[in-house]
């Protein structure tokens, strides 16, 4: 029953806020003060960046004169992305980084040769995600929405930490879902194996809501270190991952989905609003901190949940169990 009502108030809860008609409302109040900002001389790391949400985030920090890093599992997409962000900006420090979130091991790789290079990061945009309509599996023998979604996210945050404290001010955007709001944190079936038969929308739903809650956990951990960490839902937007791996829903829906513009509109804004305007581990719609659980709808977790959840994710990657500065030392951060 309480599955049926989150699905159901979800549906509601869409059809009025996370459309493109919800966004029109929505933007009617917002101050734009901070968009136009320079982000000349910060260094910005965004993945999945060579399509949808991705790709348009990645112009717009271009736009304004970011040292840009494209991480893109595909290189010859990516090197077309890269191209196009190139010639639309006019910003010829655009890099491109081929990693795969999914394997641990291209993501160590690509961590350890970022840290190498003893260059900061002031941004990090988590937005590399996938919606399977097949259960697979990765090499490394990990479901492969959860390998990505979740424990390559994380890892990937994890490693680079270093980086994000020297480059502090700096701050960790997760770009997650409202679908996690019809899921509760499921700390015992990490992979997924209880979803039989398979069922895509719902094992990628439970790890936007794990992005939600290590969102939090990272918040509460680097308090006071410079490392500000948010989660945000870019509401229904018309990307090719959507048209792709929902394609009932974008049928369904094609008329009323956000361009990649309004679902992009708030990672942007996440990236240049003061600090101080912000609030550490919330999960933002539309520049506004939401509420993370529908009302009746069972979905609350403690702290101390959270952080079993990051302590899992890290013992499989083979991690320290603590963020922050613990981290940061045992891999040796670069100075700025």
């Amino acid at each position: 029953m309480a599955a049926f009502w989150r699905s159901a108030s979800f549906m509601l809860m869409g059809n009025q806020h996370f459309t493109k008609h919800g966004y029109a409302r929505a933007s009617k109040s917002f101050d734009n003060s901070c968009m136009e900002r320079s982000l000349a001389g910060r260094v910005c790391i965004v993945t999945g960046a060579n399509s949808g949400l991705g790709f348009t985030c990645s112009q717009e920090l271009a736009r304004r004169g970011a040292t840009l890093y494209m991480v893109c599992r595909n290189e010859e997409r990516g090197r077309q992305a890269l191209e196009k962000v190139k010639a639309d900006s006019g910003n010829s420090n655009v890099h491109l980084a081929v990693c795969d979130v999914s394997s641990l091991a291209s993501v160590a790789s690509f961590a350890a040769d970022w840290l190498a290079s003893s260059r900061p990061c002031h941004l990090l945009v988590n937005n590399a995600g996938v919606l399977l309509s097949e259960r697979m599996t990765t090499p490394e023998g990990y479901e492969q929405s959860f390998a990505t979604n979740a424990l390559g996210t994380a890892a990937l945050t994890q490693r680079l930490m270093p980086a994000l404290l020297a480059g502090a001010p700096s701050r960790v955007i997760i770009v997650s879902s409202g679908g996690m709001y019809t899921e509760t944190l499921r700390l015992d079936d990490l992979q997924h194996a209880s979803l039989q038969p398979w069922n895509g929308s719902a094992a990628y739903s439970r790890d936007k809501r794990r992005q939600v809650a290590m969102t939090e956990h990272l918040a509460a951990a680097m308090a006071g270190q410079g490392v500000g960490c948010y989660s945000m839902h870019p509401g229904w937007a018309d990307t090719e991952g959507v048209r792709s791996s929902i394609p009932g829903f974008h049928k369904a829906f094609q008329d009323k989905l956000r361009d990649t513009q309004q679902g992009a509109d708030t990672i942007l804004w996440l990236a240049l609003e003061d600090e101080a305007k912000l609030q550490p581990g919330a999960f933002y719609l539309d520049r506004s901190p939401q509420a993370k659980h529908l009302t009746l709808g069972g979905t609350h977790y403690s702290p101390q949940q959270a952080a079993q959840l990051w302590e899992q994710l890290m013992a499989m990657a083979g991690l320290p169990g603590q963020a922050g500065a613990a981290a940061a030392a045992a891999a040796g951060a670069p100075q700025q």
